[in-house]
């Protein structure tokens, strides 16, 4: 229980840290750009669908041993069968996010990474949430809000 709260606090401090990967077009409206890239989701589903594959990974044969301790007493343990995995996998998934990423191109956007800010720039801007993309200069970097919203600060 202790490891899994240390767990997720953990992700959660990180991800004030973690940089911003979204499709970018300068003015339009986060609103905007989520709702155009929900429907190239949509389009690249219908048009690349799911085609699950599924891998078999053979089971295997342990032999027996025999282990010994320092005193030479020795003690046989059989051997043991390790059934074989099934991985279903889609094999389309790489193909369906060139989809999106192709109808996102095509509607003027393109898909940038933000850094985080850094500290001391955390601390000097005000807090907001950006609700439209603002131009963008080679120090932008982004600061992530409580909530799921985020900030782009272009100094």
């Amino acid at each position: 229980m202790y490891q899994t709260r240390f767990i997720w606090a953990a992700a959660l401090f990180l991800s004030g840290c973690m940089p911003l990967n979204v499709y970018y077009k300068q003015g339009v409206s986060i609103q905007t750009a989520k709702d155009t890239e929900t429907s190239c989701k949509v389009a690249a589903a219908r048009d690349v669908p799911v085609r699950n594959v599924t891998r078999v990974i053979p089971g295997r044969q342990l032999p027996p041993r025999l282990l010994c301790d320092s005193n030479n007493v020795c003690t046989r343990h059989p051997g043991l069968f390790l059934p074989p995995e099934y991985i279903t996998e889609d094999a389309n998934i790489t193909l369906r996010t060139e989809a999106v990423d192709l109808c996102m191109r095509q509607k003027g956007y393109e898909f940038i990474r933000l850094p985080a800010c850094k500290d001391p720039l955390k601390a000097a801007t005000p807090p907001a949430a950006t609700t439209h993309f603002p131009k963008l200069s080679s120090e932008s970097c982004v600061i992530r809000n409580q909530g799921g919203t985020w900030q782009i600060v272009s100094p």
